[in-house]
């Protein structure tokens, strides 16, 4: 998983290319990211090949997932109803709110400590701003 060399954090956001290079680093599987929390900007692979056989968010490329039982979302049977008939895993993007199945296994288990704890890290930041 790709994480920010300056703080280590995950949360990271697509960072728009300056230049031809940076753009020609697409082809090469690499993309330019900045880290929202100690705001650096930095080149990463896009791909990292280690972590193709866990499951990830389908829209926002997370890997920290909660599985969901079925009770209160039902899917639609073509694409995410088609993978559960075959066996295939329930998860929950916490961060996107998106459920869906995949049939890798998750890398890593999502915690409401940890979102708490990256939402007191963002009010502190804030604050010091305000400080400023």
């Amino acid at each position: 998983m790709i994480s920010c060399p300056n703080c280590g954090s995950r949360f990271l956001r697509d960072s728009q290319s300056r230049d031809a290079e940076e753009k020609r680093l697409k082809w090469r599987l690499k993309a330019t990211y900045r880290c929202e929390d100690c705001k650096v900007r930095f080149i990463a692979p896009t791909i990292v090949f280690s972590d193709l056989k866990f499951a990830r968010c389908p829209k926002c490329d997370r890997m920290d997932l909660n599985g969901w039982t079925g009770k209160t979302y039902t899917p639609h049977f073509f694409w995410t109803g088609f993978k559960l008939m075959f066996g295939a895993t329930r998860f929950r993007c916490e961060y996107c709110r998106l459920n869906f199945a995949s049939f890798r296994r998750r890398k890593e288990t999502f915690t409401f400590k940890r979102w708490e704890n990256i939402g007191a890290e963002k009010r502190r930041k804030e604050n010091a701003r305000g400080e400023l």
